[in-house]
C-alpha cells in the first residue's frame, strides 16, 4: 500500500494537469495551446531545478542538522526569486507584463508547495502526500469554475490564475500536515552552503536536464515549424500522460527509499517499470485517435504517441539507476552523463527539423540519447561506491 501512495499522488498532480491541458487545448484553439504548453515547459523545468536542489537535499542530506537547514532555507528563497524574475522574462517575450506577473505569482507559490510536498516524501509520507495534491486540484478547480461561470469562456491568466489559488491552497494543507520539528528554526544561513551545493549543485542541474531539453525542443520546433506544431506534439504527449503518472510516481518513492535504504535491486524495478510502460504505451496508441479527438478536438498521430511511448520507456528503464545513483551522493556523475544524452537528443531533432523531416521523428530521436545514459547509469549503479572522504583517508 506504500508503494500505491506516490502513485496516487502523481495521479491527482497529474490528472489535475492533464485536466488544464484539455481544457486548454479545447479552449484557446491550437496556436494558443502551443504557447500554453511553452509556459507549462518552464514552470516543469523551474520545479525540477528547485526539487532537485531544494527537495532532494531535504531527502539526502540531514536536514534537522541547523547549517544544512539553513542553507536549504537559503537556497529555497533564492529560487523564489530567481524562478520568479525568469518567469516575468520569459512572460514579456512570449505575451505581455501583466500575464508575465501572474505567471510570475503562481509559480511561485507553485514552488513553495513542491518544498512542502518533498518534505512529506522525504518523511515517507506518502498518503499525507495525496491529501496535498487533492487540495491543490480541489482549489484550482474551484476557482476555475467560478470564473469560468462568471466570464463563460476560458483565458490563458485565468488558468495561471487557478493554478495559484490551487498552490495556495495545497501550501495551507502541507503547513497543517507537517510536525512543528519540521518548521523549526526556518532561518536562512550561508555556513552550509557548500556542503549543500557539493551534492545540490549537481542534482539539480542534472534534474532540469530533461524538463529544459523538452523546452528547448518545444522552441525549436515553435521557431523551425509553428506555434500550433508546438499543439499538436503537445496533444500527442497529453495521450500518454498516463505513463508519465506511474513513473513520476515511482520515482518519488525510489529516491526516497534508496536514500533510506528500503529498496534493494535496480535491474529488477527497471524491468517492470519498462514493461508496465510499453504495455500502456501500446494500448494508449492504439486509442491515440479517439482519445485525441476527446482530450483536444482533433485526430492525434499515432507514429507521434507511440514515439512519445519510446521516449517514456527509454526514461522508465534509466530511472531506477538514476535514482540508486543519487542517492548514494553521486549527483555530478549522473548529470555528465544525462547531459550526453539531452544535447544528443536535442541535436539530432534539431537536424531533423532543419532537414524537413516529419515532426513525429522528434520524440523517437530524443529517446535514442537516453539508451546511452540508461547503460551507462546501470553500470555507476551497480559499480560499489567509495565516498571521497574515504578515498583521501586510505591515501594517508
Amino acid at each position: 500500500m506504500r508503494a500505491l501512495a506516490p502513485v496516487v499522488s502523481q495521479g491527482v498532480t497529474a490528472g489535475t494537469s492533464l485536466l488544464l491541458q484539455v481544457v486548454a487545448a479545447r479552449q484557446l484553439g491550437l496556436a494558443e495551446y502551443g504557447v500554453f504548453a511553452v509556459f507549462l515547459a518552464l514552470l516543469v523545468s523551474a520545479t525540477a531545478l528547485h526539487a532537485g536542489y531544494v527537495g532532494d537535499s531535504l531527502a539526502v542530506l540531514d536536514r534537522f542538522d541547523l547549517r544544512i537547514r539553513a542553507a536549504v532555507v537559503s537556497s529555497a528563497l533564492l529560487s523564489f526569486g530567481l524562478c520568479g524574475t525568469a518567469g516575468v522574462v520569459f512572460a514579456l517575450v512570449l505575451r505581455d507584463l501583466g500575464t508575465g506577473l501572474l505567471f510570475a505569482g503562481m509559480l511561485v507559490l507553485w514552488l513553495a508547495e513542491e518544498t512542502l510536498r518533498r518534505l512529506l516524501m522525504a518523511r515517507m509520507e506518502f498518503w499525507k502526500l495525496v491529501w496535498n495534491d487533492v487540495s491543490y486540484l480541489l482549489g484550482t478547480l474551484v476557482a476555475l469554475g467560478a470564473w469560468y461561470l462568471r466570464a463563460r469562456e476560458v483565458t490563458m491568466p485565468m488558468l495561471f490564475a487557478a493554478m495559484g489559488v490551487g498552490a495556495c491552497t495545497a501550501v495551507v494543507a502541507g503547513l497543517a500536515q507537517l510536525p512543528r520539528s519540521e518548521l523549526r528554526a526556518l532561518r536562512p544561513g550561508w555556513a552550509g552552503m557548500g556542503e549543500v551545493a557539493s551534492f545540490a549543485g549537481w542534482r539539480a542541474a542534472q534534474a532540469a536536464l530533461r524538463p529544459t531539453a523538452l523546452l528547448l525542443a518545444r522552441v525549436l520546433v515553435a521557431q523551425l515549424i509553428s506555434l500550433a506544431a508546438v499543439g499538436l506534439l503537445e496533444a500527442a504527449r497529453l495521450v500518454v500522460a498516463p505513463l508519465q503518472v506511474i513513473i513520476n510516481g515511482a520515482g518519488s518513492f525510489l529516491l526516497a527509499g534508496y536514500a533510506a535504504g528500503k529498496v534493494q535491486g535496480t535491474w529488477r524495478v527497471s524491468l517492470k517499470l519498462t514493461a508496465v510502460t510499453l504495455g500502456g504505451g501500446v494500448v494508449l496508441t492504439l486509442a491515440a485517435e479517439p482519445l485525441g479527438r476527446l482530450m483536444t478536438g482533433a485526430p492525434v498521430d499515432g507514429w507521434l504517441v507511440l514515439g512519445w511511448v519510446v521516449y517514456l520507456a527509454t526514461w522508465a528503464a534509466g530511472l531506477p539507476f538514476v535514482t540508486a545513483v543519487v542517492a548514494q551522493k553521486r549527483s555530478r556523475a549522473v548529470f555528465l552523463v544525462r547531459v550526453v544524452d539531452s544535447v544528443a537528443g536535442l541535436a539530432l531533432a534539431a537536424l531533423a527539423l532543419i532537414l524537413d523531416f516529419p515532426l513525429a521523428l522528434v520524440p523517437w530521436l530524443m529517446a535514442l540519447g537516453q539508451l546511452y545514459s540508461c547503460l551507462r547509469l546501470y553500470s555507476l549503479a551497480v559499480t560499489p561506491h567509495t565516498p571521497e572522504i574515504v578515498k583521501r583517508s586510505t591515501m594517508l
